[in-house]
């Protein structure tokens, strides 16, 4: 899998989960190709390398200034959107990660997530960061809110317009008291009536 591809399948879990819980999209994506590999180093489907039980693995820890080779237990997902969602409720129910919540600067909330210990890796802020920035991963921070649309009396006279010209091309009356059923909720929608 292509490392467009990887990003395709998980920006929309990760900006799913920016909306409800606060998290940096991009901070969220460039933790999983940090962690996973760009998605090739996710057994059980753990992206974050979640710790748990569910699976034993051998992984390294930055410990008393070393990197030591340790085995511990991980958690295991049916799919990397749980993995995504399982990764946001850890990050917004922990006190320790107040400070990454509602971050809108990916530099700064990468920095909380380091100093509130989320990875052993004295470089992990310094890595998030460099991923982000070199993927472009704040694109993923845009995310443009649905807007109810309201009917302008405008647009409504335009669209009666067009369906009072197919009202008088036919004959047919059913298809007549349609078209005079659908100028009428246009007008109410536009607040006409």
């Amino acid at each position: 899998m292509s490392k467009d591809m990887f990003i395709e399948q998980i920006a929309p879990a990760a900006q799913v989960d920016m909306q409800s819980f606060g998290i940096l999209a991009s901070v969220t994506i460039a933790q999983a190709i940090l962690e996973s590999g760009w998605g090739r180093y996710a057994p059980g489907n753990n992206l974050f390398g979640i710790k748990g039980s569910g699976q034993l693995q051998t992984t390294q820890e930055f410990i008393n200034g070393k990197w030591l080779q340790i085995v511990d237990g991980f958690r295991v997902y049916e799919s990397w959107h749980d993995s995504i969602r399982d990764h946001s409720l850890l990050i917004a129910s922990n006190p320790r990660y107040a400070q990454v919540l509602h971050e809108q600067d990916y530099r700064r909330a990468s920095w909380e997530l380091l100093r509130a210990g989320y990875a052993t890796d004295p470089q992990y802020a310094e890595k998030l960061i460099r991923i982000i920035e070199g993927s472009n991963l704040t694109f993923y921070d845009q995310v443009e809110e649905e807007r109810e649309y309201v009917m302008s009396p405008e647009d409504a006279n335009k669209i009666i317009t067009f369906l009072s010209a197919a009202w008088t091309s036919t004959d047919d009356i059913e298809a007549r008291e349609e078209f005079h059923r659908l100028a009428n909720e246009l007008r109410k929608v536009s607040g006409q009536m």
